[in-house]
């Protein structure tokens, strides 16, 4: 076993490989890598480890669905996202508001 680099966002990680899957995660990493930079674009200031569960959802909830016969895109997951983020976000500063008074 080796290991290999892979760079997601803006950190790399060492990944314990079997040789024979190496390119597979070299492939896999590259996919994900390239989720989490559209997420960041449309979710700005957003962390990065946050970006990677986002990421990881919308992979898992895109493997449960059929995408021969489903009607959500890919866009659909990150709006979805999106909105989900906005409304933490605004629970967060309202809560924030009433902490500080």
């Amino acid at each position: 076993m080796s290991n290999i680099e892979i760079a997601i966002g803006k950190s790399k990680y060492l990944i314990p490989c079997h040789e024979s899957e190496q390119q597979n995660l070299i492939d896999a990493a590259a996919r994900l890598n390239e989720r989490v930079n559209k997420l960041s674009f449309s979710l700005r200031g957003v962390d990065e480890k946050t970006l990677l569960v986002i990421a990881a959802l919308s992979v898992e909830m895109g493997s449960k669905v059929d995408p021969v016969n489903s009607e959500i895109s890919e866009r659909d997951v990150f709006d979805a996202v999106s909105e989900s983020m906005e409304n933490v976000a605004t629970y967060l500063e309202k809560l924030i508001g009433k902490i500080t008074k």
